[in-house]
């Protein structure tokens, strides 16, 4: 819930402009897909329960946003490709643009003919080999278990499953199986080949599903693991990378960071208790919130010692803030960070963006942020002025385990007209609107110590008070 006013570099505390309505739409279910002919596809769906009302859908192929519909369960897509494989997911949202978990996603293949049913009129080649199964779907029974269900290939002898690119298991006589014994809060990805007398299809389109619980993935686990540089969780396909940290220094890049707000300081926000220590501009202030390791860095905060007090500003806490402005700015595009977050009463991390000009919209887009006291809950909300009053989205929750125990990838998407939010390479919330930025931003990461929203520490609150991070970096579609 950061939110600032700044007018020549005075910075002020705010208060949000909430929406009266943060319930967001319950999952979509029972998303089918269905080739009516090799260049149309059929999507339906079940309609979700919203406390208020179910606005409309975005529908998204192959992983990407597609199309946005209103007041209708299906679409027919007219945009496909003759022999082809799709898979499609939905995302449902209320008129206050509530948007909920995007569902588990269904795969069609198309036929080749010019003929409507063309894939269920011909479910085998002419050389007898079939026809890849289409309209797999696959949905979460349980934090174990995940069913499968496709369409029939016709008169064939049984189907082979592939889970994550390996097969699995084989079923005959039906077309629906469920997988068990999977790891809670997991993303797993299938495919189905149909076979008869030794002939094989070709594998269906992929669909992927999570297990209920956690919100873990493989990038999560100890700084120590070996996993530190492993993969992102949602970088776009075709997106390039123009930004990155790996923080494997030994010191703050300069020619990629400022260690202090651009407002300077002594000016303090939302009635923060810290004072940012300017590492970079002030070497011998008598502690650096900043350490590394050779694999990360920690934003270190503690209590101000008393000899520092008046180099302070008179703060209670030294902590640290970093900053890309002048010199490195985006439009558009996704950025990530992976971060193991500290835990404890009146700790306020926080990774964001922040408008580069003083006029406008001035919008700001909080990739994540975390009260140390409620450790289950990522944060993510989109900032902006209208005709200077501060409009604002709930501050979306991204609901965990413990975000404190482990390390995390928390990503964002940020398109024209659309914000998305991820953690773990899984979207969880997202806002669209004509009001979001079409300006350059730049990057801040920053740990602050209590605050109007965060409030101040207590005896529960351990110190030193450590923010991790493994990577940032940013990418654009080229």
């Amino acid at each position: 819930m950061r939110t600032l006013i700044i007018a020549f570099f005075v910075v002020l505390a705010s208060t949000t402009l909430a929406q009266a309505d943060n319930q967001r739409p319950s999952v979509v279910n029972n998303v089918r897909a269905d080739a009516i002919a090799p260049t149309t596809v059929r999507v339906s769906w079940n309609k979700p329960y919203d406390n208020v009302r179910v606005a409309g859908y975005n529908i998204y192929r192959n992983g990407n946003y597609y199309k946005t519909v209103f007041n209708t369960t299906n679409y027919l897509d007219n945009g496909v490709g003759a022999n082809s494989s799709y898979n499609y997911s939905i995302s449902a949202f209320d008129d206050a643009r509530n948007y909920s978990p995007i569902s588990s996603s269904t795969s069609v293949s198309t036929g080749g003919d010019n003929s409507p049913r063309a894939v269920a009129a011909a479910p085998q080649n002419n050389n007898g080999t079939p026809n890849a199964p289409s309209g797999l779907r696959a949905e979460a029974q349980s934090s174990s278990e995940i069913k499968l269900t496709w369409n029939s290939s016709g008169n064939i002898d049984g189907y082979n499953l592939y889970r994550d690119g390996n097969y699995f298991t084989t079923v005959k006589g039906r077309t629906h199986y469920t997988a068990r014994s999977l790891s809670s809060g997991k993303e797993y990805r299938f495919q189905v080949v149909a076979f008869n007398n030794s002939r094989y299809s070709t594998k269906s389109g992929e669909v992927r599903a999570r297990t209920q619980g956690g919100n873990q993935n493989s990038n999560s686990g100890n700084p120590s693991s070996g996993t530190s540089n492993s993969g992102s969780g949602a970088v776009p396909n075709g997106y390039t990378l123009v930004f990155s940290d790996e923080f494997r220094g030994r010191d703050i890049d300069s020619s990629k960071w400022n260690t202090r707000y651009r407002w300077g300081p002594w000016q303090t926000i939302n009635n923060e208790q810290q004072f940012y220590v300017d590492r970079l501009n002030d070497r011998n202030f008598g502690y650096s919130p900043f350490e590394f390791d050779g694999e990360h860095l920690s934003i270190v905060a503690k209590p101000t010692p008393g000899n520092l007090r008046g180099k302070a500003n008179n703060k209670g806490y030294l902590s640290g803030a970093m900053t890309t402005y002048q010199k490195f700015k985006m439009r558009y595009g996704y950025v990530e960070m992976r971060a193991k977050l500290p835990k404890g009463k009146g700790l306020w991390p926080a990774f964001w963006l922040l408008h580069n000009q003083e006029n406008g919209k001035r919008p700001e887009i909080d990739v994540v942020e975390l009260l140390g006291d409620r450790p289950n809950i990522a944060y993510q909300t989109y900032h902006y002025y209208d005709n200077w009053n501060l409009r604002s989205t709930p501050s979306y929750e991204a609901r965990g385990s413990d975000y404190t125990q482990n390390f995390h990838t928390y990503g964002m998407k940020w398109e024209p007209g659309r914000i998305t939010w991820y953690v773990d390479g899984k979207a969880t919330n997202s806002f669209s609107n004509g009001n979001v930025s079409s300006e350059d931003m730049y990057l801040l990461v920053n740990l602050a110590i209590g605050g109007a929203w965060a409030g101040s520490p207590n005896g529960s609150t351990r110190f030193p008070a450590k923010y991790t991070i493994d990577y940032i970096r940013a990418y654009r579609r080229p």
